[in-house]
């Protein structure tokens, strides 16, 4: 077994350590919480690498009371962009999570009354540069009963990169990539095509990267989006449907426990930290700061297509055989997957489309011209036209030639243009299900349509948007057992991710008063409706409800009572807390207060 251990400079820092058995983790007003010399001995033993949170937003009121440099000028008008966030040691790309914390104007639930606090921020950041760094501040901070909280690009959509009263581990400095064709795989005498890729990097680097070298990595498909969290969560993207999700590529990890223990994870040695990193959810069991991941041959061309579905007629006949066409063509995705397709669907009802229903439909098609795409495409048109056609001009269909591209990076870069790259700050509470077959195409088509005008329901009226990830099909279920961890069983059958909205956030009240209200709309009516519609598929919870009350079925699956265990062998103190996270239901984070407390 290989581990790293700085027992010195550990030994040296915890003495004096004030080890606490309270219900709380602590806070600053706790006799209990660190000195400011404390701090500074923190700060020194790590290399000066320690930063007290400063809002940046604090340049936008009056007296700059945080004395941010950046200009609230600057701040506004980058507010929206994920690598502006990404770039700052505390900021997030969904800042109500962090109790909407010192919000510039113009900002989703700003109010000039909510004042700018550090509020739901991290009280410290460690800009870490090395391992040593990530060890000994996750031992100095278990020790003194801290919570300790994971940043890499902070694009998490769920709260998960910050916490109030925390200590946050920032990892965007860990950027290596290297890659190797013939990398010895540990207890195997065979090699494998591998990247090591360090957990700070986001997918743009790595595309990239791997272009040059002719290769192709299973990743995210926003650029902006960071391994770390992104990958231990699953992480499915454009070429998911091919070769499985990100975690389903895991050879080898680095990862640091909150006791400052380095542990290097493979098949040979601590195997129980791989198969839980491999989808069992991130920030839970301790800091990655390395993967390696297999590495595919890379495209040598690709397409993408457009097929959008529009419902014209307002009549009660007109809209339901629009509505019957709509369901022929989401029953139709799985034989587009299975043909060699991927993609996206984002589709709007009421007054979000611009009528009744609008359908926008981009497939992609990796070695592949636009002819052979059409051609696996021209059977769903027909189906969807013949449906719509039982009233005349319910529907209108449009399939433009699919453009080509000699490369992947060309391809990715159409999908993420820059005008619409990074955005965040968005006010919002998802719910998510996988889809299979059996939830496509085994159903009566009266009842899909009744499954999907219901997704598709908001709890104000006006309108609902609902999308489909064509991530699931043949890579998924391909995937070796020996490559399997603790992702969610229900990825081997699904071929669609499907995300819906629809609950009413108040973006002026309180954060904790505006989550908890939609998250009762969430789980009354869209948990509701997934457990009717697929009652034994999973979540994918890097886009999920995080309120959702059946969590450890929905995310984890037959996966969370072992993860159970490892998280008390790994983390021990619990220090690492995320919302529906392992063990998450033993504690209440009031974000009124910043308090994480013990529920029992």
């Amino acid at each position: 077994m290989q581990i790293l251990h700085n027992q010195l400079v550990l030994a040296a820092l915890v003495t004096g350590a004030s080890t606490s058995n309270s219900t709380c983790k602590t806070i600053p007003l706790d006799i209990n919480w660190p000195s400011d010399e404390q701090w500074q001995a923190l700060n020194v033993s790590i290399g000066g690498t320690l930063i007290k949170t400063a809002p940046v937003a604090s340049s936008c009121y009056s007296g700059n009371p945080f004395n941010s440099t950046t200009s609230c000028e600057i701040v506004t008008a980058n507010w929206t962009l994920s690598q502006f966030h990404a770039a700052l040691p505390e900021s997030v790309d969904y800042p109500l999570y962090a109790n909407s914390s010192c919000l510039p104007p113009g900002a989703g639930g700003f109010t000039e009354q909510k004042g700018c606090s550090v509020g739901g921020f991290p009280e410290y950041v460690v800009n870490a540069t090395s391992e040593e760094q990530v060890s000994i501040a996750l031992a100095w901070a278990s020790e003194r009963n801290l919570r300790i909280v994971v940043k890499g690009t902070g694009h998490d959509m769920n709260g998960r990169s910050s916490g109030a009263y925390a200590l946050s581990i920032w990892t965007h400095n860990f950027k290596s990539i290297e890659f190797d064709p013939s990398w010895p795989i540990p207890g195997s005498n065979a090699t494998a095509d591998i990247v090591i890729a360090g957990s700070g990097n986001n997918w743009l680097r790595i595309y990239n990267a791997a272009e040059n070298a002719g290769k192709l990595v299973v990743g995210g498909g926003a650029p902006t989006v960071g391994l770390g969290g992104h990958i231990q969560g699953g992480g499915h993207g454009p070429t998911s449907s091919h070769y499985g999700l990100a975690a389903d590529q895991i050879l080898q990890i680095r990862i640091i426990t909150t006791n400052g223990t380095i542990y290097v994870a493979n098949a040979q040695q601590n195997q129980d930290l791989l198969w839980a990193v491999r989808g069992g959810g991130a920030g839970q069991y301790g800091v990655v700061t390395e993967y390696i991941l297999k590495a595919h041959p890379a495209p040598t061309s690709a397409a993408l297509g457009t097929l959008t579905l529009f419902a014209n007629g307002t009549d009660n006949s007109s809209i339901a055989a629009a509505w019957d066409a709509f369901a022929v063509h989401v029953a139709g995705i799985p034989d587009l997957m299975d043909a060699g397709l991927a993609g996206d669907m984002t589709v709007l009802s009421g007054s979000n489309s611009g009528g009744i229903l609008r359908a926008v439909h981009n497939l992609y098609g990796y070695n592949m011209t636009a002819e052979t795409m059409s051609s696996i495409v021209a059977p769903l048109i027909a189906k969807i036209s013949a449906e719509g056609a039982k009233v005349n001009g319910s529907v209108t269909l449009s399939f433009p030639t699919p453009r080509e591209f000699p490369n992947f990076t060309t391809f990715f870069s159409a999908l993420n243009p820059e005008s619409a790259t990074g955005a965040s700050g968005a006010v919002s509470v998802m719910s998510s299900r996988l889809l299979g077959r059996e939830q496509l195409n085994d159903v009566p088509q009266e009842q899909l349509v009744g499954y999907l005008q219901r997704a598709l329901e908001s709890e104000v009226g006006g309108g609902g948007i609902m999308i489909f990830g064509m991530q699931g099909g043949k890579g998924p279920a391909s995937v070796p057992e020996d490559m399997r961890g603790a992702l969610h069983s229900s990825w081997r059958t699904a071929y669609l991710h499907a995300i819906t909205l629809g609950a009413y956030i108040d973006a002026e009240a309180a954060p904790q008063t505006a989550l908890a209200s939609a998250a009762k709309w969430m789980n009354t009516e869209r948990e509701t409706l997934w457990q009717e519609w697929a009652p034994e598929m999973g979540s994918y919870m890097n886009e999920a409800n995080p309120y959702n009350l059946n969590f450890k079925k929905d995310y984890y699956g037959s996966s969370y009572e072992r993860l159970v265990g490892i998280k008390k062998l790994y983390d021990p103190t619990e220090s690492l807390f995320v919302l529906t996270g392992v063990g998450s239901d033993g504690w209440d984070y009031n974000l009124n207060t910043g308090k994480l407390c013990k529920t029992d």
